[in-house]
């Protein structure tokens, strides 16, 4: 894996949506909380244009939810939200691995091995970020092996979704194995390399079962800590 990243230039409008979607995941903003463009506008020193766009963004992501009187709400996940999102998940990356089972060469599997490797260092360095990141990044890699626009699109626009998720399973499991997911990828990419698609089927709907599950247990975990601060 490469050391750096080549630098984005963000236009505002992205360094907006970037600063909302951080603070959601990170759970600075909680599950609930009511904003406005007023107040984002004057705390993050910007016009209200570009946070109206990034409002907009964010709800085409679903971690937003617009009300009529031009405020909004962080979203709140049920545990059927959870279920709806992750077997939406598990089906677009068995499309993907339909398309691009038989695409795969040796370049693509150094890659998947080098990005699973970078994730083992990040939790053995305990930078739960870091794993985060490179554990996204290894299925983003492998739903774009499938060169299929709209796919890619519609798994791109869950992936912040999952990504809040997988925080508040972090805050409700705080002995949660991450090496789990290792042992995930390396089946994943045997899978692959033995072009066995009933079997990456069956780990894809494994896996995300399993981590809809443990998701569920942080969204019960949030939702009651918020109950317990407002009777408070």
């Amino acid at each position: 894996m490469p050391r750096l990243s080549h630098v984005r230039p963000l236009s505002l409008r992205e360094q907006v949506v970037e600063q909302i979607r951080n603070a959601i995941i990170e759970g600075r903003l909680n599950l609930g909380d009511r904003i406005t463009e007023i107040g984002l506008t004057e705390e993050l020193g910007v016009s209200r244009t570009p946070v109206r766009e990034a409002l907009i963004l964010l709800e085409r992501e679903g971690l937003i939810v617009s009300a009529p009187n031009r405020s909004n709400m962080v979203r709140s996940f049920t545990e059927r939200d959870v279920g709806d999102i992750f077997s939406m998940r598990t089906a677009l990356e068995n499309f993907a691995g339909e398309l691009s089972i038989d695409r795969l060469e040796a370049a693509d599997m150094q890659h998947l091995a080098a990005a699973i490797e970078a994730q083992k260092q990040a939790i053995h360095q305990r930078d739960l970020q870091a794993v985060r990141r490179v554990d996204m990044a290894f299925h983003r890699y492998l739903v774009e092996r499938s060169e299929h626009p709209l796919l890619i699109r519609q798994w791109t626009e869950i992936v912040a979704q999952i990504a809040s998720l997988l925080y508040l399973r972090a805050e409700a499991i705080t002995d949660y194995d991450e090496l789990q997911s290792i042992n995930d990828h390396k089946a994943i990419v045997q899978a692959y390399q033995t072009h066995n698609l009933d079997a990456l089927r069956i780990l894809n709907t494994q896996i995300n079962q399993r981590v809809a599950g443990e998701c569920r247990i942080g969204v019960a975990h949030r939702l009651k800590r918020l109950a317990a601060e407002q009777a408070d």
